[in-house]
């Protein structure tokens, strides 16, 4: 009960000011910076031992807290970042079935070029949309490590898409 109660005070006291710290690093993503500072709070209130008090006062303590999650949440956030699919609706059709089969035939073999691990990530992150979560746990990886390996192998597809003539025709994500 102290610990809440604990909590509880250092929000009434603090918790304005490292909103804006974290909202000021993830803008366009207020739940995403709310938690950020209530991980912060927790992390204080379950150690309070780490703060040392000759480096700088508690509330310079529970801002670099709380900049140093905001700044991994948006280091996340920025590797998951996907264009949607229906921004490409139209990117990849055929017209008629020999459009169709020349497509089917492109996407296979683009997809043949890939190594089993990444056919493997390819179809549990394009094909069954799992989140990073899922995937890591079932792949042995972290999070970051997923997000990681699904950048490169986009990045590999778009390659191995436009040698074989099946570029995106909409817009490009720059990388």
């Amino acid at each position: 009960m102290e610990r809440e109660w604990e909590a509880q005070r250092v929000l009434a006291q603090y918790g304005r000011l490292l909103g804006t710290v974290a909202g000021a690093l993830l803008p366009g993503h207020p739940e995403d910076a709310e938690e950020c500072v209530q991980d912060a709070v927790w992390a204080y209130v379950d150690q309070p031992q780490k703060w040392d008090s000759s480096k700088g006062s508690e509330k310079t303590y529970l801002c670099v807290l709380t900049r140093s999650r905001a700044m991994d949440r948006r280091r996340r956030l920025a590797a998951r970042r996907e264009e949607p699919l229906e921004d490409h609706a139209g990117a990849l059709q055929a017209e008629d079935h020999a459009e169709q089969a020349a497509l089917r035939d492109g996407l296979r073999r683009a997809l043949g070029e890939l190594t089993p691990a990444e056919r493997r990530l390819f179809t549990l992150r394009f094909l069954y949309q799992w989140p990073s979560a899922e995937i890591g746990r079932t792949l042995g990886l972290s999070v970051n490590g997923v997000d990681a390996r699904v950048a490169r192998l986009r990045r590999k597809l778009k390659g191995l898409l436009a040698r074989q003539g099946l570029g995106w025709s909409g817009k490009e994500d720059g990388g």
